[in-house]
């Protein structure tokens, strides 16, 4: 059984989703406004959020924002009426794991919930890595540099645990946003660059001179293990 955060303003909406996540097994908590949010995550951390944006109390994003600046790895899926790639963009960059534009089905909504909670399924058991410094632990969703824990978000493990697989190969921008994101190659964005940047201040000891996620110019990406 998870702990499921909903924020979400419309009282029809928020009491149909809360009996459906609660009878999908999970213990949910719903609050209206981005103050209610916020009492609330510094009572109990969550393990998932889902999160509308236009609330009365000022924009959801902000509170995405905090959470992953706090620390907080628990999956974020906004729900919103902003339909725009541009929106869905700035939400996927500022660390939601998920994007639903209203209206949505309801039980395809269920399903990403529970889709994102089964998340660490994608760890294989046990597996770690070290690259530089930086120690991760995939199955716990950990990582350390200097034994000091290190915050990174899902979708930054998700990226973090593709480039690994494929290290020593060159990965373009086009297959990260299609394996990563779930985006169209076509798709016209600097969402992974920016999030490689984010990468880079963890795992660099000078990131303006990577030495292990390196590019390769006009191509995409390639990381490099201890031993290469």
């Amino acid at each position: 059984m998870a702990e499921i955060l909903l924020i979400e303003d419309d009282h029809t909406l928020g009491m149909t989703l809360e009996m459906s996540l609660a009878d999908n097994g999970h213990q949910v908590r719903w609050c209206t406004t981005l103050a209610g949010a916020r009492k609330a995550t510094d009572e109990v951390p969550p393990d998932l959020v889902v999160l509308d944006l236009g609330l009365p109390d000022g924009d959801g994003m902000d509170l995405c924002r905090e959470l992953r600046t706090g620390g907080s790895i628990a999956p974020i899926l906004i729900l919103t009426a902003r339909t725009t790639l541009e929106a869905r963009l700035e939400g996927l960059s500022e660390g939601a794991d998920d994007y639903v534009t209203k209206p949505f089905e309801l039980p395809e909504l269920v399903a990403r919930v529970d889709a994102l909670l089964r998340r660490q399924d994608w760890h294989r058991p046990g597996d770690s890595v070290t690259i530089g410094e930086l120690q991760v632990d995939f199955r716990r969703r950990e990582a350390r540099r200097g034994g000091e824990p290190v915050a990174l978000t899902e979708l930054e493990l998700k990226l973090l645990r593709f480039l690994v697989d494929r290290a020593g190969e060159v990965v373009s921008r086009e297959e990260i946003l299609s394996r990563v994101w779930g985006l169209s190659p076509s798709t016209r964005t600097r969402t992974v660059d920016v999030f490689i940047s984010r990468l880079r201040r963890n795992l660099e000891p000078d990131s303006a001179k990577p030495r292990y996620l390196v590019n390769v110019r006009g191509v995409g990406y390639r990381l490099r293990l201890a031993g290469e």
